[in-house]
């Protein structure tokens, strides 16, 4: 087969997977390195990947806009309009392989599933258990084993990303005019996430541990919030016995500024969410709460990271709602977690970043 000139890469859907996914995009970038490379995704998917460099243009996915169908028509035309020799599908939807189909590609390489295989000319079959169920498998090793599939030779699993100089200069600028001193661990404090409430921990333990942070680490917390997750985020700090540094409950956040003062922080503290991820890449500290999730399916073997979790007969479920009915069950892969398990996990990653800082709090 004649060496692609252009190829196209279809994107995850969420910031976590796209994260997940740099390392095999870095593969996939130095294997194509005479081709021009295109990625197509939806604008929080571009936007993780802003200033990283992995691509040479970004197609916008406005399948999340009204009319759909006509804008899922109008991007196949905007697709077979640039000809592309080689369409590569991260996401496992059947609508990613149709796309590449109509738009047409003329060879389409991804994981046969979904009813899709026979749009695909290379097929790569995941893992399954004698009953046919999906093993689960770290997304970082998943997107690796195609690319490598392809010819780029091992990936690695290091997670990287880019924050664009404007969103450091914002990020900065935020910390200096809400009084950041640098001498005090920065934490940020999680509290949402976009996948349901069955991943998130309750919103006064955070305001909880957050307090307890502040008063025995010397730490000035920022609470973050999604546009959607404001409302959750402003419980937070209402229940937080003083203000946070910055309270995103109460100001507009982008995902730009969001890597800018996460490369500032010492600790994120989130759910099983994309800013785990976020942070990861960038290289902080991060204490994980999983519940519902398993952490198999986004395992990034990462040394500051500490993951909390309590097993519990009905976890992981893999659910967006907790299907026990009220009751003592109800949750209990969430409300089991306590402030004393996240605080402890907490101060082990700060000793671990801040080594220096031990004895930087009050007693």
């Amino acid at each position: 087969m004649p060496e692609a000139k252009e190829v196209v890469v279809f994107l995850p859907n969420w910031v976590g997977d796209v994260v997940m996914a740099t390392p095999a995009l870095a593969a996939l970038r130095e294997h194509f390195a005479q081709a021009r490379l295109t990625f197509v995704g939806r604008p929080g998917a571009l936007e993780t990947l802003a200033g990283s460099g992995l691509c040479d243009e970004q197609i916008v996915d406005p399948s999340k806009q009204r009319p759909r169908l006509r804008k899922w028509m109008a991007l196949a035309r905007e697709i077979r309009r640039r000809r592309f020799d080689h369409a590569i599908l991260l996401p496992n939807s059947f609508r990613s392989a149709a796309l590449a189909w109509v738009g047409g590609a003329k060879r389409i390489s991804g994981y046969d599933r979904d009813l899709r295989g026979w749009m695909l000319t290379d097929k790569l079959r995941p893992r399954r258990d004698a009953r046919g169920r999906f093993v689960p498998v770290p997304a970082i090793d998943y997107y690796n084993a195609l690319a490598e599939r392809l010819g780029t030779g091992l990936a690695g699993r290091r997670m990287r990303l880019a924050v664009r100089d404007e969103d450091a200069r914002t990020a900065d600028g935020l910390l200096a005019e809400a009084g950041h001193d640098p001498s005090h661990p920065l934490v940020m404090l999680n509290p949402g996430a976009a996948f349901g409430v069955s991943k998130m921990w309750r919103r006064e333990r955070y305001a909880e541990l957050g307090e307890l942070l502040a008063r025995r680490r010397g730490a000035q917390i920022i609470v973050n919030a999604a546009p959607s997750e404001k409302a959750l985020a402003a419980d937070v700090v209402a229940a937080m016995g003083s203000p946070p540094l910055l309270d995103f409950s109460a100001r507009d956040n982008t995902l730009g500024l969001l890597k800018g003062l996460l490369r500032r922080c010492d600790l994120l503290v989130t759910n099983d969410t994309g800013a785990r991820h976020l942070a990861a890449a960038l290289g902080i500290g991060v204490v994980t709460l999983f519940g519902s999730t398993d952490p198999q399916w986004a395992a990034i073997d990462y040394d500051r990271e500490r993951i909390v979790r309590r097993a519990v007969s009905c976890s992981p479920c893999q659910k967006r709602i907790c299907p026990q009915p009220p009751g003592p069950l109800y949750h209990q892969c969430m409300q089991s977690l306590t402030v004393e398990m996240a605080m402890r996990a907490a101060e082990e990653v700060l000793d671990l970043v801040r080594p220096a800082a031990r004895a930087g709090g009050q007693s």
